[in-house]
């Protein structure tokens, strides 16, 4: 078996894999489409045998926030392996190939959504935000009028594009969105309205009407569905509530995801929630653990701690980490053995949860999840509180 990069002459035999495992409806390789040719092939890997192509997953580079830092980010997305390869160990094999090019490219971490979570655990991911799920009756929104104005635009561009960087520094753990083309793509043929103070936009919402055939819906030939939904202030959300109210007769229910800290229920009527649903959302992985821990931003300024983690597919993260900050600079030694006592011993899939903010040490504590030095509880407690996470993009 080879597992490397892929190739351009290697494009359609990765279309047809992708068609095979993600598209079965089509019945056919007849008009292949993903990855497109605007995906620069080698962002994926593949497997061969005998230079057939198996197996193949691909990596999207992003730049992520992580508690108030930028880092850059692989997501990765496209996993997909031919029935008849499968159980065969091949789709970890591609992956702890990823890890090392990342790790060898200064990606210090990964994201992907997964289809089950227990076969990316196993590979050191882990869940790290979660958002609901909201279907409600559009007859229960309460109006209140504003003196905010809104106004439809066909395209997105800068006016969108500014209010979501404002919004990333509301979340600990969100996306910087790449370029203007990716979102287009993304939205391509939903309706994009701006929320706007004066002449500044304050906030946006690309929405679409639901056909009949979407399962995940309750009545969906009855729904308008929100793709997306962004806003700096309150009065912000309430106008775009108040768009919404307006759609009261051409549909029934609005239905839609937001941020699990975000309040929509004081926006509603005595609520008739046909579907409230807390939905498990994105794994993240750490590439580097010495980078991660250099570069977070840490509310003690002077402190130490020694930690122990476990990784068994990236053997530069396996080991010690003495992490020393003195007047706000940072310090990391890395050590395969250490004679240090050991504040926190941790495997590499919680040490994400710790470092997103997902997780609280006690939170983890109390699963037996992780060992802590009680005398260093107090410290770690402060370095490594509970954040704000909402990671809503598509890879």
């Amino acid at each position: 078996m080879e597992i490397r990069k892929l190739k351009e002459n290697d494009r359609e035999a990765c279309q047809k894999l992708s068609r095979y495992a993600f598209q079965t409806s089509e019945n056919s390789y007849d008009d292949l489409k993903y990855p497109d040719a605007k995906t620069p092939i080698d962002f994926y890997y593949g497997a061969f045998e005998e230079g057939f192509l198996f197996a193949c997953a691909g990596a999207i580079p992003f730049d992520i926030k992580l508690r108030s830092r930028d880092f850059k980010m692989h997501g990765v997305m496209g996993i997909a392996s031919k029935p008849e390869y499968r159980n065969r160990g091949t789709i970890r094999e591609i992956m702890i190939r990823m890890f090392k090019n990342m790790y060898d490219s200064n990606i210090p971490v990964s994201v992907l959504y997964p289809f089950k979570f227990s076969f990316y655990e196993m590979l050191g991911y882990k869940l790290v935000d979660e958002h609901i799920f909201y279907q409600f009756r559009i007859s229960d929104i309460i109006y209140r009028k504003t003196d905010y104005h809104i106004k439809e635009v066909v395209k997105i561009g800068d006016d969108i594009r500014n209010v979501y960087d404002k919004v990333v520094s509301k979340f600990d753990y969100i996306a910087k969105r790449p370029t203007i083309d990716y979102w287009r793509g993304h939205f391509k043929g939903n309706y994009k309205f701006i929320c706007y103070k004066g002449d500044q936009p304050v906030g946006y919402i690309i929405m679409r009407f639901s056909k009949p055939d979407e399962p995940w819906l309750k009545s969906p030939e009855k729904t308008i569905q929100i793709r997306e939904v962004f806003w700096l202030d309150q009065e912000a959300k309430q106008t775009i509530f108040n768009l919404l109210s307006s759609h009261r007769d051409q549909r029934k229910y609005i239905a839609g995801t937001f941020p699990a800290n975000e309040n929509i229920m004081d926006l509603l009527k005595t609520p008739r929630i046909l579907r409230r649903i807390i939905v498990d959302n994105s794994m993240l992985r750490v590439i580097d653990v010495k980078t991660i821990l250099e570069n977070l931003e840490y509310p003690l300024s002077d402190f130490t701690l020694t930690l122990h983690v476990n990784d068994e597919f990236c053997p530069w993260n396996n080991g010690y980490f003495t992490l020393n900050s003195m007047d706000n600079t940072i310090n990391v030694v890395f050590k395969k053995s250490s004679e240090n006592i050991i504040d926190i011993q941790i495997d590499i899939s919680y040490f994400a949860q710790l470092v997103a903010g997902f997780r609280t040490v006690n939170d983890l504590l109390e699963f037996g999840f992780i060992t802590v030095n009680n005398e260093k509880l107090e410290v770690i407690q402060k370095l490594f509180p509970k954040t704000n996470n909402y990671l809503h993009d598509f890879f």
